[in-house]
């Protein structure tokens, strides 16, 4: 991993919107355009909280049958990976079971213990429960692809192993960013650069809006429609 950025830096990419960061980021040209952000099956719980940043801690997770072996120290390591972890920091859990999302892995107590850790959201393919007693401990985001009712019998199996949700690979230690639109992975090679490609983006819409907003396009001359639907066309490439 990169030299963390700095408080402040965390802080103003904090405040943007996740699409700006993604548009922002291909500006860079550093991967492709379809690589490097989770799918629409990977939900935002908490739309209506600010957006996240911070570094990926990862595990892998599965199902255990009644009276399994629930490795309950493996939550011991992730919980030490988690408190080494630069901050803040996203936990990452990949659910690996034959039969997955049948048990939550998520709800108060986990919740809870994380944040005390230094956690600000959560990332998962499986699923959380305990929505309003997470919403009262606030100051975590999840992004799940839903809820379920009953804890099941899990083990933990791996801490800090790469895994891959919703097409998206995670590395322990990637910088991540999210908010109500999903979550997408920041690429540290560009992360300290990033806030001058996200005024750049800024500005160049900024422009076209102003000149788009107050007009409509059947009654405009043609030097002018044609460029607003380029810059349109160009915008969804």
């Amino acid at each position: 991993m990169s030299e963390a950025l700095s408080p402040e830096q965390l802080e103003k990419l904090r405040e943007v919107d996740s699409p700006t960061i993604s548009n922002a980021i291909e500006t860079f040209a550093v991967r492709d355009d379809f690589e490097g952000y989770c799918g629409p099956e990977i939900a935002c719980i908490f739309p209506t909280m600010d957006p996240v940043i911070g570094y990926a801690v990862t595990a892998t997770i599965e199902n255990v049958p009644p009276g399994g072996d629930k490795n309950r120290a493996r939550r011991f390591d992730f919980f030490q990976a988690l408190e080494d972890s630069p901050k803040p920091a996203i936990c990452v859990f990949k659910d690996i079971s034959e039969n997955p999302r049948r048990a939550s892995q998520w709800g108060e107590v986990m919740t809870t213990t994380v944040k005390s850790l230094g956690a600000v959201g959560v990332l998962t393919d499986g699923v959380i429960r305990d929505i309003n007693e997470i919403q009262e401990i606030g100051g975590v985001q999840f992004f799940a692809p839903g809820i379920c009712v009953s804890h099941g019998s899990l083990q933990m199996v791996d801490v800090n192993v790469p895994v891959e949700i919703s097409g998206c690979t995670i590395e322990p230690g990637d910088l991540l960013h999210g908010d109500l639109n999903g979550i997408l992975k920041i690429p540290h090679e560009i992360s300290g650069q990033l806030l001058e490609g996200v005024k750049k983006i800024r500005e160049s819409e900024g422009t076209m809006l102003k000149k788009m907003k107050p007009l409509s396009l059947i009654h405009i001359s043609e030097p002018t429609r044609r460029y607003a639907i380029s810059y349109a066309v160009f915008c969804l490439k």
